[in-house]
Formats: structure tokens, C-alpha cells, sequence
């Protein structure tokens, strides 16, 4: 759990669970005094998210060109919807911190149409990940197809059958 926990991916994951659990209690308690101590909990490990995000624009853009323009994507589909996603996550970084500083009082500005830019690059990014990832799955379906024909590819079938695995829950996760 330490190990976990002392990456930037497992603390995330800690937080994100935490408040979701917490917005979850907050909606089903009956003491309104609970419910409210639950609904500040849950905003203040948002607000924690919200500020150690402030120092991903560097890891991202750094990704983000990496990336490119995706030519060694096996197919159009999946590539298009890489650029896009990664078009909307770097988008996204600069909204959420001008938003973020209009709620501290940084920036003199209103910062809900800042936050509504935010959510709806979220939306598109999850919305085109669910159909990279099941536009993946189907060429995968495809190769392994392929591949069944021939005796000597069995680990390679198995290799790809957890990937497509991995691609549904990816899809899942973007759909819920």
C-alpha cells in the first residue's frame, strides 16, 4: 500500500476513491450533520486533486508531443481519436487552472464558464476514449482472427486476448 500510495497515479487513485465514497455516504446518510461533514470532506480532497493537477501541463504536453500525430496507430480511427483526447486533455489543464484561480480570487473572473469548458473537454475525452478503445478492441477481434489459423501463435493470442480485456474495461470506465 505505501509503494502504491507514493506515486502520483496510486495517491490519485486514492483521493478519486475517496471521493466518490464520500459523495456516495453523503447521498445515502439520514444525519444531516454527517451528510455535511461528508460533502466537506469530499470537496476538500477534490480541491487537493484540483491543486496537485496545477503541475501536470509539463508531463502532459511533454506526452502530448511524443505522441504526435499518432502515425504508428495501426488504424485511422484509433489514431484520430488519440489526437483528439490528447488535444482535449491539454485543453483541459489550462481551463481547470483558470478556473481554479477564479474560485481562489486569483483572477477577476467568474469561473463557472470556466468550469463548464473543463467538464465538457472531459466529456468529449471520455466519449472518444470509449470509441478508441472498443475501435482497438474490434481490431484486435480482427488480428486474433487471423492468427488462429496458424499453430504457432498461441502466447501471441493470449497476449492480444488481454489487451482486448484491457481495452473493455477501458471502455467501461470512460462509459461509467
Amino acid at each position: 500500500v505505501a509503494d502504491y500510495i507514493d506515486t502520483y497515479n496510486g495517491r490519485d487513485k486514492v483521493m478519486r476513491i475517496l471521493y466518490y465514497s464520500a459523495q456516495y455516504l453523503a447521498g445515502i446518510t439520514k444525519s444531516k450533520e454527517l451528510e455535511h461533514k461528508l460533502n466537506i470532506f469530499s470537496d476538500q480532497i477534490n480541491c487537493c486533486r484540483t491543486v496537485l493537477r496545477l503541475f501536470d501541463d509539463i508531463p502532459m504536453l511533454t506526452y502530448t508531443l511524443s505522441y504526435g500525430l499518432g502515425r504508428k496507430e495501426p488504424d485511422n480511427v484509433v489514431q484520430m481519436c488519440n489526437v483528439a483526447v490528447n488535444t482535449l486533455d491539454q485543453l483541459y489543464y489550462p481551463l481547470e487552472h483558470i478556473a481554479w484561480a477564479a474560485d481562489c480570487k486569483l483572477l477577476s473572473l467568474k469561473s463557472d464558464s470556466w468550469w463548464t469548458a473543463t467538464s465538457i473537454c472531459w466529456a468529449l475525452s471520455m466519449y472518444l476514449m470509449m470509441i478508441k478503445s472498443l475501435r482497438y478492441y474490434n481490431v484486435l477481434r480482427g488480428m486474433k482472427s487471423i492468427l488462429k489459423n496458424d499453430k504457432n501463435t498461441k502466447q501471441t493470442i493470449k497476449d492480444i486476448s488481454h489487451i482486448e480485456a484491457n481495452e473493455l474495461l477501458t471502455a467501461a470506465r470512460c462509459f461509467v
